[in-house]
């Protein structure tokens, strides 16, 4: 059996067809899709890194625009900074477009302690208690605890409808069933199989603007702090303003925002 080596140094079965499908939804061509599916293929030896093979992938998608960027979206997300805050404004700003009233930084009382709880979210008259566990290193899955601790302080809180656990990694499985004993609202990176994380940014383009290679780690800095973390955000400001963000010329916006529409699969006006 061909099996391959993860970033956890765990070894899992060679999968082309699964990598096939998940270079497809990032919108790549049948023809590229094909193409790069083969090269993998060619290029295989045993015990093979997932980094290794994500390399080939990504040096080959550069061949249709804006889809190398799409399909690295789990690292993007890594990238965004070493703490949580900025997957939890992230999260946030999903969630947003998704028609919940949120509200980030929250501190509530419970029977004898505050609680920091991570958002607030309400959504057709249901209150959500989420808490957000943020992973930047690659094989680093979501283990029980975090599935407990939150449902623990929705407990002791005791004003919520709906507890929510929100990780940008895969949950461990026995994190899972705690969640479905316990009614846990679940989204990690793969989970649930309609509206995973993944799924959840994919459908409505929400990439982070760490997608976009032409924004480095100064400059994302800027955009944090001016409260852009949508890729797609950096469209809904004019070129004056977002030089007065950014220090940026007028030729570099332009081309950082022509790149944003790539992977957004925005066209020009858009």
């Amino acid at each position: 059996m061909e099996q391959v080596t993860k970033a956890s140094g765990e070894l899992e079965t060679f999968n082309p067809d699964k990598m096939y499908r998940t270079i497809l939804n990032a919108g790549a061509s049948k023809e590229l899709t094909t193409e790069t599916v083969t090269l993998v293929k060619q290029k295989y030896y045993a015990g093979i890194s997932t980094q290794e093979i994500l390399d080939i992938i990504l040096k080959n998608l550069k061949k249709e625009q804006g889809i190398a960027q799409r399909y690295d979206l789990k690292r993007a997300i890594m990238n965004l900074g070493p703490s949580g805050f900025p997957f939890e404004e992230y999260f946030t700003r999903i969630l947003d477009n998704y028609g919940y009233e949120t509200k980030l930084g929250n501190y509530i009382k419970g029977k004898r302690i505050i609680h920091e709880i991570d958002i607030v979210a309400k959504k057709n008259k249901l209150k959500y208690m989420i808490e957000c566990k943020y992973h930047n290193e690659l094989g680093t899955n979501t283990k029980l605890h975090p599935a407990m601790y939150t449902y623990a302080r929705f407990l002791d809180v005791g004003i919520f409808d709906i507890p929510w656990l929100v990780t940008n990694t895969k949950c461990v499985k026995d994190a899972v069933e705690y969640g479905k004993g316990v009614n846990l609202k679940i989204t990690s990176w793969n989970y649930p199989k309609i509206n995973s994380l993944r799924e959840m940014i994919e459908k409505k383009n929400l990439y982070p603007i760490t997608s976009v290679k032409l924004i480095n780690d100064k400059l994302k800095e800027k955009l944090f702090l001016s409260n852009i973390v949508l890729a797609k955000d950096i469209l809904f400001f004019s070129i004056p303003v977002l030089i007065q963000k950014t220090g940026l010329t007028e030729n570099e916006i332009t081309k950082i925002q022509e790149e944003v529409r790539d992977i957004c699969n925005f066209k020009k006006g858009e």
